[in-house]
């Protein structure tokens, strides 16, 4: 029998939004998304990196979406400084779902994008040192 090889992680994760401009434009202000410049038609929008991150407008507006309280989709991205960025985002009227606090990934805290997706902001990729050792 033939072997097939699958990568470790997944290669591109599209989400379902009600209105990919708008969520376009949410990932490019708050997140550093940088658009492919492949026209992928008016329902769709993908960003250059890896995995690949795209917008569907698969769920149609009327619909019902997802909320942060019912999705099991949880996207995390990783800042420099988180706290700068959680400030920009208040600023900004996102929807902060949990505020930001010292944990195994460095600052961390997470907001809502446009459609109710949970959206964390994170600092280190790898939790060394965790927990912290006492003095």
């Amino acid at each position: 029998m033939r072997q097939t090889a699958v990568t470790t992680s997944p290669g591109f994760i599209s989400i379902a939004v009600s209105d990919v401009s708008r969520s376009a434009a949410f990932y490019e202000r708050h997140l550093g998304g940088v658009r492919d410049t492949f026209d992928f038609g008016p329902d769709a929008v993908a960003f250059v990196g890896w995995p690949t991150f795209a917008l569907s407008a698969a769920r149609r507006p009327g619909q019902p979406g997802p909320s942060p309280e019912t999705t099991s989709i949880q996207l995390w991205w990783r800042a420099s400084d988180a706290q700068a960025l959680y400030e920009r985002v208040v600023e900004a009227k996102v929807r902060i779902l949990t505020e930001p606090f010292d944990g195994p990934f460095g600052r961390t805290f997470t907001m809502a994008d446009p459609d109710g997706y949970r959206i964390t902001i994170y600092e280190k990729d790898q939790p060394l040192f965790w927990p912290p050792k006492s003095r």
